[in-house]
């Protein structure tokens, strides 16, 4: 315990000689040198806990969740996120300053100089940052961005002099602890320094937007990535219209600001209260937190958990990377969905396609393409793209971050593995005579296997391989479903998806992401694109750049994509939804999650294919009805006339044996078709298959 006295005859240095030590601070009475003082006593650090133990001491302050909403226009204390400590919380680190000595009200000693010129700079520099509102707000650009630099410039001066009260301190100071909290303090102070200047060179680049204070810019000027001063100004009125009281307030902003979101992702997180974790992977795939992306609709709580349903989500497969489920769920209008919930998986690796077309693979936006394409399907009425949007389900423990997507029943042109095919009666009864019937009949078809099976016969189209380090893979091989590519219905809808991936900038479209749909009398009636996620890169300004050779012959370079120029012939519903279209329409469509490039690429693309619809009508190669598509001239519009390419084609695949001159001739032909249109590329590929009988090839309407 120390006593400083205030009250004696003497100036000699005092020693405590009588009087009862007190517990805590306060004023006694004792004697020194036969006069009788009265002192100050201050605990000593080692008694000063129990000593404030048995004391009524103030109160820090209220719980935030007790304290009544200010609705004066100031920040929540929780977007006050200073990097620098405040007096009580140094205090707390270094301790009290001890008390000047006093003689009859006289200091006669000044003792902890240098703490206390610490403290009371820091204390004028937070008193400084939180006094930032001018009377009279400024009215004009030019006011508001002359008050916020004067204010950085003083909250600056602020913080010059406490920097030169920690090196005072700490030169002054010989306890080790202190100069090391002190040095603390002043990298604390040097980084508040950087910090405005960042915010200076800011504000003179965007200027102060209306109603935003500094120390709202200052509490996000350090955010990752960058928010412009705009973004801040609606991330804090955001968040005080929130209705969320203070606490709430301080624990999600605690919680997310570290997270590398934009400012309306981390408004929307905080509102929502997302956990961190499922915050993190909307920060990793880049999709950004929205009300329409945050899971609203398709989540644990719409799921059907009824033993009808499977009683939640069920598993329908895994893959390399990933594992795919079922859900029922029961939507907020009371309509039933049936769909697949495919969690996202961060930081998996990309296809080459996917960089080559433009897209960022660190924060690809897989999920939010994915929905972009359905949502433009369905503006434009087509109907080629199974429903999509982002479902947020807990998996293995984890709330997970993915994409729902409706079921798509059907065949794709290019089927993988195994396959079971219904047969007739008699057929069944003709391979179940021997064992080894159903296998040889397989492999006569050109499968590797085949056994019977409930429904049918199981064609075996997958085997074991073993590598050279000895492990065992599955390989599966491709079989050919025989679709009829003059079918009107088929021609129309596969045109439609290539209208769509063009404007889309699809550039992965093949024979295994689109199905065939077809009625119970084996008619096709309608065609689905699936994997719709490689599109809007911003690479992609043209929409034929889809196509590798249109590519290499604007740009040069061999890209791998899949796709087919600009088809030569539209339905007239089709070009009435294209040319009906607007840059901004396609934005909004598009929503959030784009880059500027990308959203730039996406109208451009746009305007490419209106400028080329009205070329179309303009020659008279608009299709008006369905039955019209399964006309000669249509076929040879999409490069199936009988007099095209197609037909030399087969002809010279026919001969034997192919010289050199044959075979650059025959892949010129195929990289011609394949440009032309998804029909022609499909039907040519089946006409190899049917000449060289080398792979198998199924009839479509025996597949079960």
């Amino acid at each position: 315990m120390s006593f400083s006295p205030i009250q004696t005859g003497t100036t000699t240095a005092p020693t405590w000689t009588s009087g009862t030590a007190p517990t805590g601070s306060g004023e006694v009475q004792g004697k020194l040198g036969g006069h009788t003082v009265t002192a100050l006593a201050t605990p000593t650090h080692a008694a000063l806990g129990e000593a404030l133990r048995a004391t009524p001491q103030p109160t820090s302050g209220r719980p935030l969740q007790e304290r009544t909403v200010s609705t004066a226009p100031q920040a929540p204390a929780a977007l006050r996120r200073e990097a620098l400590a405040t007096p009580t919380a140094l205090r707390d680190t270094v301790g009290e300053p001890k008390r000047d000595w006093k003689l009859f009200g006289i200091t006669v000693m000044h003792r902890s100089t240098g703490h206390k010129d610490v403290l009371n700079k820091l204390e004028s520099f937070h008193k400084a940052a939180g006094n930032d509102r001018p009377p009279a707000p400024p009215t004009t650009p030019e006011s508001r961005k002359a008050y916020a630099e004067g204010q950085i410039h003083k909250l600056s001066q602020e913080l010059g002099e406490l920097e030169r009260s920690c090196d005072a301190y700490a030169q002054g100071n010989s306890r080790r602890s202190h100069r090391d909290d002190i040095a603390q303090l002043k990298g604390q102070v040097q980084a508040q320094r950087a910090q405005l200047d960042g915010l200076r060179d800011q504000i003179g680049r965007e200027g102060m937007p209306e109603g935003l204070s500094v120390a709202d810019a200052r509490a996000f000027s350090q955010h990752k990535p960058p928010l412009s001063l705009q973004d801040i100004h609606a991330v804090t009125t955001a968040l005080r219209a929130s209705g969320m009281n203070p606490a709430e307030l301080q624990a999600g902003v605690e919680r997310l600001f570290s997270l590398p979101l934009d400012g309306e992702s981390l408004v929307q997180a905080i509102k929502l209260k997302m956990p961190e974790g499922l915050a993190q992977q909307y920060a990793q795939t880049g999709v950004p937190i929205r009300p329409e992306t945050a899971g609203l609709a398709f989540n644990d709580k719409t799921l059907d958990r009824s033993p009808e349903a499977g009683g939640g989500l069920t598993k329908l497969g895994s893959g390399a990377v990933n594992t795919v489920f079922k859900g029922h769920y029961q939507l907020g209008d009371g309509t039933r969905f049936t769909g697949v919930f495919k969690p996202s998986v961060p930081g998996g690796e990309q296809p080459d396609a996917v960089s080559a077309s433009g897209i960022n693979t660190d924060r690809p936006v897989m999920e939010q393409r994915n929905v972009a394409v359905h949502r433009l399907d369905q503006h434009l009425g087509m109907g080629v793209t199974p429903k999509a949007e982002i479902g947020v389900h807990e998996v293995d423990g984890q709330q997970r971050m993915g994409l729902v997507m409706s079921f798509a029943p059907g065949l794709s042109p290019l089927k993988s593995g195994d396959v079971v095919v219904t047969l007739s009666p008699e057929k069944r009864a003709e391979l179940s005579a021997s064992p080894g019937l159903a296998t040889a009949y397989a492999r006569e078809k050109g499968f590797v296997g085949g056994k019977l099976v409930e429904g049918g016969l199981q064609l075996i189209n997958s085997m074991e391989v073993e590598n050279m380090d000895g492990e065992i893979t599955v390989q599966e091989k491709d079989a050919f479903v025989a679709f009829d590519f003059s079918d009107p219905v088929l021609r129309e809808k596969t045109t439609d998806l290539q209208w769509l991936d063009a404007l889309c900038g699809q550039v992965d479209r093949h024979g295994h992401n689109y199905i065939v749909q077809q009625g119970a009398d084996g008619r096709v009636t309608g065609v689905i694109g699936i994997d719709n996620d490689i599109a809007f890169g911003d690479q992609l300004t043209d929409p034929n750049d889809v196509n590798p050779a249109a590519m290499r012959t604007r740009t040069g370079e061999s890209p791998p994509f899949k796709g087919c120029v600009l088809p030569q012939v539209v339905s007239t519903k089709t070009a009435t939804a294209l040319l009906a279209m607007t840059p901004d329409k396609m934005l909004e469509l598009m929503g959030p999650g784009f880059t500027p490039g990308e959203q730039a690429a996406a109208q451009s693309r746009l305007g490419a294919i209106q400028t080329h619809v009205r070329d179309l009508q303009a020659k008279g190669q608009v299709a008006e009805r369905t039955e019209d598509w399964g006309s000669e001239r249509v076929g040879s519009l999409l490069g199936m006339g009988t007099t095209d390419a197609l037909t030399q084609l087969e002809t010279l695949r026919s001969q034997q044996p192919r010289t050199p001159a044959v075979n650059r001739q025959i892949q010129a032909l195929e990289e011609q078709i394949s440009n032309v249109s998804y029909v022609a590329r499909e039907s040519s590929i089946l006409a190899e298959v049917r000449t060289s009988r080398q792979q198998p090839l199924l009839d479509p309407r025996s597949v079960r």
